[in-house]
């Protein structure tokens, strides 16, 4: 997989911590605990658009609108221990 980074990798944990991550269009979510998180798409009103599981050590390409806000939490009910939720996202250029 190539990957074109265009930000410094960010961590947006909970609900209060969701971020458009630098206006991207394209994240790259990493997650790297040893257990599945929730990754969580809202629009800028904090609306949700829709939500899915991360297994445990995965990586997937997201895109999402520039003004869209995403963030990971332990579960499905969008809540956990922000310390030790442990995805990270990336601004990443659009690749196949």
């Amino acid at each position: 997989m190539l990957i074109n980074p265009l930000a410094p990798l960010t961590n947006a944990n909970l609900n209060a911590g969701k971020s458009n991550i630098s206006n991207a269009k394209c994240v790259l979510v990493v997650n790297g605990a040893d257990s599945k998180r929730t990754i969580f798409l809202t629009d800028s009103g904090g609306t949700a658009i829709g939500s899915f599981t991360l297994p445990r050590y995965a990586m997937v390409k997201v895109t999402k609108g520039k003004n869209d806000l995403l963030y990971a939490a332990e579960n499905a009910a969008g809540t956990g221990d922000a310390n030790s939720i442990f995805v990270t996202f990336t601004k990443i250029a659009f690749t196949d």
